[in-house]
């Protein structure tokens, strides 16, 4: 009977899941939010002129898409066919709940229906990687997690070391976030000759593609990855600093900052965060844990080692690990180890201190609490910083309208900085307008013309005809 009524909670747990990722996509789709780089999609949609396949080969041919064919794809066909249907382009963002979706399957598999819901689950709101969940440009991050998860199902589970290497390449053309963990598939194939035949098949083609076909078939090809920025000493530890302060600090920072929101969220909101919490609470306080004591420890061990190879591709390559603003993209697989690790630990030292079932569960429960009320409050930040934007073109629009002003270069100047630091609608610092090709999409939502009007974030452009301020909401002319 209590099996029985383990299995309904576990059940109405999975359900609840899908309805929080769902309610999130949903506010996100309701809303539009489209900021940073995505402003720059959802306008270049509107002038495509080229067929199908002949626009789908000048997406790809980029610097930021060459290195990733099959993300690009995916991105280039949404792009392409949102220029029909604006609100296609904000799809994108599905593809967090569908690497969900493979991340609860695999899991499942390897450990427990119970843990691989709360892996989800906790994976689902956790700080790390935020735009991941909220931009549909980061679906390249999702579809590598959802091939990665595969690569390991048919190392681990099936052991055939060809579906595996299918999946691994598709994951690093993808993105490039799970490359140093090719070194977790080889531990977890026992056989020598399959290791060699398994890097053979992975490395082989992804270095055959990147260093031949790549730049063969691309004119704009970019190799992304720098190795020689792993001899450069300041660098070195400037990405060792940040990646201390990212753990150690700035994941705190971003939970209290979400408890300070609390106060906005809505009551159903709060009432889903109590649910689950008390559900995950009736789960794990009669869930078997010291018959999984030893795969839970090895699966930490594992977890711990997975973080430090995924912090190991920021020493070769252009970007830095930090948990605030869009450049938090690039922490995908620090994400899923990360939450892996923490669930581990938490078992691990609760019953190496002979804490029991009740005190893990009412860990697992509090932790549940305060990560969904924080991600939706960082989902809220979201949707804020779209709305600032465009506050702050409709201003300018109104301004430039009173001003008779039909052509010319503009520059829009505020403090960026400040309004992210003080303003306590922003959680972990999320995307406001900062780059001239934000402009483009931003001015035509408000009214303005961005082919007669070009306007440009005056921190980015010196020269500019007329200047503008805004500041405490109002527009003020500079010159």
């Amino acid at each position: 009977m209590e099996k029985k009524l383990n299995n309904r909670y576990l059940i109405l747990l999975n359900i609840l899941i899908i309805v929080y990722n769902l309610y999130i996509w949903l506010s996100i789709f309701i809303e539009k939010v489209i900021v940073a780089d995505d402003l720059k999609e959802a306008y270049n949609s509107k002038y495509i002129s080229k067929p199908y396949v002949s626009y789908i080969y000048s997406y790809l041919d980029s610097s930021n898409m060459a290195a990733r064919p099959v993300s690009g794809f995916v991105t280039g066909t949404l792009v392409f066919l949102s220029q029909y249907n604006d609100s296609v382009y904000l799809l994108g963002i599905l593809f967090f709940p569908l690497s969900l979706i493979a991340l609860y399957w695999v899991i499942q598999k390897i450990l427990s229906k119970e843990l691989a819901s709360l892996i989800t689950l906790l994976y689902s709101c956790s700080l790390i990687g935020t735009s991941i969940q909220f931009s549909p440009i980061m679906l390249n991050s999702n579809l590598a997690t959802l091939f990665f998860s595969l690569s390991i199902y048919y190392t681990y589970v099936r052991k055939n070391i060809l579906w595996s290497a299918l999946f691994f390449i598709l994951s690093i053309l993808s993105y490039e976030i799970f490359l140093p963990l090719i070194l977790l598939n080889l531990f977890l194939i026992k056989e020598n000759k399959k290791r060699v035949i398994f890097l053979l098949l992975t490395l082989g083609t992804i270095v055959f593609f990147r260093k031949v076909i790549q730049p063969e078939i691309f004119a704009h090809s970019y190799q992304r990855d720098e190795v020689g920025k792993i001899f450069e000493l300041k660098r070195v530890m400037q990405v060792t600093v940040l990646t201390a302060k990212l753990f150690f600090k700035d994941i705190f920072v971003g939970i209290y900052k979400g408890i300070l929101n609390l106060r906005n969220l809505y009551i159903i909101e709060v009432l889903l965060a109590l649910i689950m919490s008390s559900i995950v609470y009736k789960i794990f306080s009669a869930y078997d844990f010291k018959s999984k004591l030893k795969d839970i420890k090895n699966i930490g061990l594992i977890s711990l080692i997975s973080i430090v190879l995924a912090v190991s591709v920021y020493y070769v390559s252009s970007y830095i690990p930090t948990l605030f603003g869009f450049d938090n993209r690039s922490l995908g697989a620090i994400r899923l180890f990360y939450t892996i690790f923490i669930i581990s630990g938490i078992i691990y030292l609760s019953f190496k201190f002979k804490l029991g079932n009740k005190t893990v569960s009412t860990l697992f429960a509090v932790l549940t609490f305060i990560l969904v009320i924080t991600n939706i409050s960082v989902k809220n930040a979201w949707i804020y910083a779209s709305r600032f934007n465009n506050t702050m073109f409709h201003q300018l629009s109104v301004a430039l309208k009173a001003d008779h002003i039909e052509s010319g270069v503009v520059c829009l100047r505020y403090d960026m900085f400040t309004e992210l630091k003080t303003n306590p609608h922003f959680i972990l610092r999320e995307p406001i307008f900062y780059n001239n090709w934000e402009c483009r999409m931003l001015s035509e939502i408000n009214g303005i013309d961005a082919k007669k009007v070009k306007v440009f974030n005056a921190d980015r452009q010196t020269k500019c005809e007329m200047v503008f301020l805004y500041k405490d909401g109002k527009i003020i002319r500079e010159r």
